[in-house]
């Protein structure tokens, strides 16, 4: 137990400090390792970081990212965000409702929240604002509405946790497209209340909503097209990646053709992919070479063991560690916390009768609540920059969009089937 105290002490110490989360977990992994094992070189620290991230699956992440980008540098994103005004934007508050219902919607392309953050906000802050809102509320609503981007499939943290806790992706997909959408239709509820004193705007003939929606059909096929292609068995998730770029390359080409976006821009886009692939990929890395020191260590064991002589009850281990999902994520990028908690609490959710994939699904989402919340939220700081408010002028917006999304994370917690009910239905 000592050593497990030493080992995350200093790994959150050099995290408080401002270390890099991925330089932390490999100076963590490289010190605890010459302390035990001496006799063992520390060549094999570079060698276990490459050979962790050598995975196939990791691939498609990158690819998600630039099919998001594609899809922002062309209309089919405005027409993402026109189908959904046909669908919400008549209802009292309607552009409000239409921030959520885009994330929802491009959240089936990008599984990325900083990439929804950036796309969305850039064009509805704006307009929310023109229409009345307030700067600080459009920035909110933007802001946690994105973290649906990495719940509803393809997400790019579904992709972490699959390799974290070797789950099939696909089922990890399945598991959060249902928690995603509750996710969505309680901020949704927020939106409606919040929105209340709004006149409402003019509705969309059934005629027009037709013509939106057959303008807006090849922008809604791509989600369609790659999960249809995963859970057909036709495509892994990595070639639905590579099949979503190019759709979005053919598709969003013929749409500019008359005015496409310019060689920088979109050297521009590809460059912005490679610096954030960059960072997650040195956090899989050192987080591989930490999960494998841990081992050594017995650090999942001795937790275990601690936690189960305080509790055996399953309802009091979960909501211990959905509070420490809550807490750690406001300090903690997703990814780390994925790969660092997942080989302490997984051995402990399956004593305990939890389903890996519903285990999965539940630490994505409680950590991703992280994106919205301070002090570190990357979303937080995307939308910052757009609305060019600071953050603690929108925070006090931010709080009941963050108690719908924490009532949804302890609702999936406590009732499994709707995470495992189509995992099960689909991947029998």
């Amino acid at each position: 137990m000592q050593t497990s105290v030493l080992l995350l002490g200093l790994l959150f110490l050099l995290i408080f400090m401002g270390v890099p989360i991925g330089y932390s977990m490999g100076i963590t992994a490289m010190v605890t390792l010459k302390f035990l094992h001496p006799g063992i070189p520390l060549v094999i620290v570079p060698q276990r970081m490459f050979g962790g991230a050598n995975n196939f699956i990791l691939l498609c992440i990158p690819f998600f990212m630039l099919a998001g980008s594609l899809m922002s540098l062309t209309p089919l994103f405005n027409k993402i965000i026109k189908c959904a005004e046909a669908v919400v934007g008549h209802i009292r508050g309607g552009l409000s409702h239409v921030n959520i219902v885009v994330s929802m919607f491009f959240a089936g392309i990008t599984g990325a929240a900083v990439a929804d953050t950036a796309a969305v906000g850039s064009l509805l802050i704006p307009a929310m604002v023109e229409e009345g809102y307030t700067k600080s509320y459009a920035t909110a609503v933007t802001v946690t509405s994105s973290t649906i981007g990495v719940i509803i499939p393809p997400s790019n943290l579904m992709v972490v946790a699959a390799l974290a806790s070797s789950t099939s992706v696909p089922r990890l997909f399945l598991g959060g497209f249902i928690p995603g959408v509750l996710s969505g239709l309680a901020q949704l509820a927020v939106s409606l209340y919040k929105t209340k004193g709004f006149t409402k705007r003019e509705s969309m003939t059934w005629k027009q909503r037709a013509r939106v929606f057959w303008e807006g059909g090849p922008a809604l096929m791509m989600p369609l097209i790659i999960m249809g292609g995963i859970l057909g068995g036709i495509v892994t998730p990595t070639e639905a990646a590579n099949i979503s770029v190019v759709y979005a390359a053919i598709v969003g080409g013929i749409m500019v053709r008359k005015n496409p976006p310019s060689l920088a821009v979109l050297l521009e886009a590809c460059e912005e992919v490679v610096s954030r692939l960059a960072a997650v990929m040195l956090c899989v890395g050192a987080a591989v070479v930490l999960g494998w020191v841990m081992a050594i260590a017995d650090v999942p064991e001795a937790i275990g063991e601690l936690i189960m002589s305080v509790t055996t009850s399953p309802a009091l281990i979960t909501a211990g560690m959905l509070i420490t999902y809550v807490v750690v994520g406001t300090f903690l990028d997703p990814i780390p916390g994925i790969l660092i908690f997942t080989p302490i609490f997984l051995p402990i959710a399956r004593q305990i009768g939890i389903d890996t994939v519903h285990f999965a699904v539940t630490m994505v989402f409680g950590l991703a609540l992280g994106l919205a919340t301070p002090p570190v939220g990357s979303c937080l700081y995307v939308g910052s920059a757009i609305s060019g408010l600071p953050v603690d002028k929108f925070a006090k917006d931010l709080v009941p969009f963050v108690i719908s999304i924490i009532v949804v994370l302890f609702l999936i917690a406590y009732f499994p089937p709707l995470v495992t009910f189509l995992p099960s239905l689909f991947m029998k």
